[in-house]
């Protein structure tokens, strides 16, 4: 029996982009309506903002559009109500856009367009001719600006016969995802010159009408300069990167801990519950395992926000998963032009970019600021002289990370080793697999050399997670049980991979540079039999198979496994330079017997041997 005593947690909302239905039905919402108040209310009257997909942005258009019509009732004890002091609150028409709605066919969009407004204007009692898009915007702005007050303010969560009737004669203008057209068809030419021959009309028609307009707030992920949206209509300002706005969508740590904190404590005490994360796992932890996933998302280099979608799908299921990429966010990135050397530059945090991030030409857009407006690469530093902005950037979080090295082995580099030669066969990782699981591990990294050693330079990520991944996708390909960046209360595992055979092999890889200007004397490595490594080289794997078993001793890796039926293994992969490889195995129980020949390792003992 419920206590009525106990307080009542509101309901996460996931992807819920309907304010009065977040605030009527008593889901968490988080107050960024002081954002709303300075958009509806401050000197500037045509914005433009730019943030990835599924970040917020409907939600802020739909706070909006419910704001300027008066929806007072909705806005109780928010920061808006506090701002206008119990004032009452001016009601305008909202023509509000959302051009996603319309279809991936650049043919239609004109028709789609003028028919949507055909129907706004049937909603509120008006007609409009059958024209074209552009001509249908002109006449439902006209019409809404000298009949105002006799036609009702109608938005989702107010029908017609109940609608109140405007003060102002005034529009405001609410787009979102004005760049779908556009977006949607990067990678067909003919589509989207058809494309932006559409919204060049309707933009151009937008303009002439500007008089009529009191307030414009336009959406997107991309900023295409030369799109008639911001040439015709010079005076919008982009306030993607301006400070004031840095955290309008998206959470703060402080807004998570403020607004989901009952939500947080669920996923605390579930995670104290399972064995790889224990009772002595502490808030802290969750919050910092939260950011390290999700965090990182910057716009001026200073103040970080969490992807909203991720956080609100791990707090409803207590799983850490790559929600935002799952949601189809690699297909966006599948459709840029990325050249290969860009990915070895970001993972490298090498990646530069100078001036506003705008795009120039959409059909030639640069692969860089396409990642960071799409929300694959964030802002690290910004610094401004000569009113030239620097932006310094990387990848924000966990998340995109792995999921941007996956899909750059998935789709680059093992279809091209696939195709054409006799060395990266399936037959040959089914081989791989069957030595790596039973221990011949000279015969397994004979193998993995020989697979590395295909892969062209100019496709390998010299990192950790390119080889991590990489082995991954080998026993995946092979149908082995694997568990990838496992989570546990002091880390994360690598890899775990399950064979009803051979039991679990808990994997942990480091990687380290080469030093191919080594002057040592070669030296014939045990692995594989034959090969010639530097001194040098060798010392390093040496090194980080130590550095690597000393991860799992003390990280406790093997503890969820503690008592199992099955063996269990603690794996060491080691990788030097491009395709110098060391394999390692020891049963749990070797294991503990050597702990105290790896725990004498000291982290950075030697810099030459620094492996990550």
């Amino acid at each position: 029996m419920t206590n009525p005593d106990s307080p009542v947690i509101p309901d996460i909302g996931i992807n819920i982009a309907n304010f009065s239905v977040l605030r009527n039905e008593g889901y968490v919402y988080v107050d960024k309506t002081e954002f709303v108040h300075e958009i509806l209310t401050g000197p500037r009257r045509r914005l433009f903002l730019s943030r990835p997909r599924r970040f917020g942005k409907t939600l802020l258009i739909d706070t909006l559009e419910d704001a300027a019509a008066g929806r007072k009732e909705l806005f109780s004890g928010l920061a808006i109500d506090r701002l206008r002091k119990g004032a009452e609150w001016p009601r305008s028409h909202v023509l509000r856009i959302s051009m996603n709605a319309f279809g991936d066919a650049p043919s239609s969009l004109d028709l789609n367009l003028a028919t949507y407004l055909q129907l706004f204007a049937k909603a509120r009692g008006f007609a409009i001719k059958e024209r074209n898009s552009a001509f249908s915007l002109l006449e439902t702005i006209d019409t809404l600006y000298w009949n105002y007050a006799d036609i009702p303010i109608v938005t989702p969560g107010i029908r017609t016969k109940d609608g109140l009737a405007a003060d102002r004669g005034e529009i405001i203008v609410l787009i979102d995802e004005y760049d779908a057209p556009i977006v949607n068809n990067l990678t067909d030419p003919a589509s989207l010159e058809v494309a932006k021959k559409t919204l060049h009309g309707f933009y151009n028609a937008m303009k002439s009408c500007e008089n009529m307009i009191d307030r414009i707030f336009i959406t997107g992920i991309t900023k295409f300069s030369q799109l008639s949206l911001f040439s015709a209509m010079n005076n919008i300002m982009d306030i993607s990167f301006e400070s004031e706005y840095a955290t309008i969508c998206g959470f703060t740590i402080d807004e998570i801990i403020k607004y989901y904190s009952p939500h947080l404590d669920a996923a605390l005490a579930k995670f104290r519950n399972v064995m790889e994360f224990g009772p002595h796992f502490t808030r802290d932890l969750l919050i910092e395992s939260i950011a390290d996933h999700y965090d990182g998302y910057s716009w001026n280099g200073v103040d970080h926000v969490l992807n909203p979608l991720s956080l609100q799908y791990f707090l409803f299921k207590h799983i850490f998963d790559n929600y935002w990429i799952r949601s189809g966010a690699m297909n966006f990135l599948n459709q840029m032009n990325v050249r290969d050397d860009i990915f070895s530059k970001v993972f490298k945090g090498e990646i530069q970019f100078s001036g506003s991030g705008d795009i120039q030409d959409a059909g030639n857009a640069e692969p860089v600021a396409l990642m960071l407006q799409a929300g694959y690469l964030t802002v690290r530093k910004r610094q401004v002289s000569d009113k030239v902005s620097q932006l310094y950037l990387a990848v924000p979080n966990k998340e995109v990370s792995m999921a941007i090295v996956s899909n750059f082995v998935k789709t680059r580099v093992i279809p091209l080793i696939s195709s054409g030669n006799d060395i990266f066969t399936l037959e040959r990782c089914r081989e791989f697999c069957s030595f790596f699981c039973q221990g011949q591990l000279s015969r397994a990294e004979e193998l993995l050399q020989s697979f590395l050693t295909v892969i062209p330079y100019t496709l390998h990520l010299e990192m950790e997670s390119f080889y991590h991944v990489f082995l991954l996708t080998i026993f995946k390909m092979c149908d082995f049980i694997t568990l990838p960046e496992r989570e546990i209360a002091q880390g994360n595992i690598d890899l775990v991979i399950s064979s009803s055979e051979h039991g679990y092999m808990v994997t942990e890889m480091k990687y380290a540079k080469s030093d191919n200007a080594s002057t040592d004397r070669p030296v014939v490595s045990d692995s594989p039999p034959g090969t010639i490594i530097s001194g040098k080289d060798n010392r390093k794997l040496d090194y980080c198979i130590k550095a690597a078993f000393k991860q799992i001793i003390e990280k406790e890796y093997l503890l969820p496994y503690v008592g199992n039926p099955n063996p269990v293994h603690a794996v060491a992969v080691a990788v030097c330079g491009r395709n110098r490889v060391r394999i390692r195995s020891l049963s749990a129980e070797e294991l503990i017997q050597r702990s105290h020949e790896f725990l004498r390792l000291e982290d950075g003992q030697e810099d030459q041997h620094t492996c990550h």
